[in-house]
């Protein structure tokens, strides 16, 4: 049999004798002779396992991890590599996340006037005083920068609000995304805040919201609607027909919250969707909008009978132009007529919110309906308009 003696095997792997000392002593490879003067004498079979230690080890198992599995103790390999490699796993996103910060780090130091190795070049020779005090301002600029980082990052939800508003210019587009998907409603609503007063980030932020899961898209919609500015238009009228319901609803409030006719015509299509909830708010945000009485007027003489019974209950709660007055009252007197008893119900009661002798005598016809619920109401609403003031 050919022994190696200690100094050999180390010259072989490339291992100090220190090492091989140190495995032999917590029993990880143990030499199988000793010589004469009681010198380590390692055995083929103790260098197929040093072999293997650097195999393991190579991988980042621990010590203990490869002594305990190279002497059959311990978790199985199966296990024992699969909790492994979740560590590593971890290990890598720590690394991910630290790179992404140093990245933003650069930038934001790179954007600074007074940042490190930044500052801008003056004429004839450098002042190292000068120097030395623009290096010092950016170093200042990047502590700020990790400083507010950290508080993006607390625990503490509150603290994260207040990191939210209180430096919105400061925000990377990175920092807002992750705000705008905080677990806190607060700390979403504080940074939908944020962008509105940094409407210089949307042009990055919404394709890369609108290409999230449903709770960015929903985020999307929040903020545009925050931010109230008509070039988000055709942006919330493609998350209106979101397959996700709570994204398309908030997509029709937000084009109310908008304001502007040239999201009328999206409206009244999403009084055709087959969710009541996207039905609803697109109905709220038509009787909200300047001008929408017309198209309101048409989807209640087209549209199939859930679209006709939002554009009624729509209408009752628009202020139409003087102008758009006998449309609002002609459309919602002709729904009294309606084949569905919903939609003539929602017409009457509609009605009840229109001023004028004209909607009275709309009521007053329906007092002698068919059905009788039809009746009750109109009656009620003749009393009402009778003596408002009785309740």
């Amino acid at each position: 049999m050919e022994w190696l003696r200690i100094g050999e095997l180390a010259r072989r792997t490339g291992l100090t004798q220190r090492a091989l000392r140190h495995y032999d002593e917590i029993g990880l490879l143990v030499p199988s002779g000793r010589s004469g003067g009681d010198y380590r004498l390692y055995s083929r079979a103790d260098v197929e396992r040093l072999l293997a230690v650097q195999h393991l080890k190579s991988l980042g198992l621990s010590l203990t991890e490869i002594t305990e599995a190279l002497n059959g103790e311990g978790a199985a390999p199966g296990e024992l590599l699969a909790r492994h490699a979740e560590v590593v796993e971890r290990r890598i996103t720590e690394e991910q996340e630290l790179l992404a910060r140093l990245r933003r780090l650069q930038r934001a130091a790179e954007a600074s006037p007074g940042a490190v190795g930044g500052h801008p070049a003056r004429d004839g020779e450098d002042d190292p005083a000068e120097g030395g005090a623009a290096a010092q301002a950016g170093w200042d600029d990047v502590l700020e920068s990790i400083a507010l980082a950290e508080r993006l990052r607390h625990v503490d939800a509150d603290v994260r609000f207040a990191a939210a508003i209180g430096s919105p210019g400061q925000l990377t587009p990175d920092d807002m995304v992750a705000l705008l998907l905080d677990p806190d409603p607060g700390v979403r609503e504080g940074a939908a805040w944020a962008v509105a007063h940094r409407r210089d980030t949307l042009a990055e932020l919404t394709p890369r919201l609108l290409a999230g899961d449903a709770i960015a898209r929903h985020a999307l919609a929040h903020v545009l609607g925050k931010v109230r500015d008509a070039e988000a238009i055709p942006v919330l009228a493609e998350l209106l027909s979101d397959a996700d319901e709570r994204v398309a609803a908030k997509a029709a409030f937000s084009l109310g919250q908008v304001g502007s006719p040239l999201g009328i015509e999206a409206l009244a299509a999403a009084l055709e969707d087959s969710r009541q909830r996207v039905r609803d708010e697109a109905a709220a945000a038509l009787a909200r909008a300047p001008g929408a009485v017309p198209a309101l007027a048409s989807a209640l003489r087209t549209g199939s009978a859930p679209a006709r019974e939002a554009a009624a209950d729509a209408l009752g709660f628009a202020t139409p132009s003087s102008e758009a007055e006998t449309v609002q009252l002609s459309a919602l007197t002709v729904a009294l007529s309606d084949p569905e008893h919903r939609v003539r119900f929602a017409a009457l009661a509609a009605l009840g919110n229109v001023p004028g002798d004209g909607a009275s005598a709309a009521i007053e016809t329906a007092a002698d309906a068919e059905d009788r619920r039809e009746r009750l109401l109109a009656r009620r609403l003749l009393d009402d308009r009778i003596a408002p003031s009785v309740r």
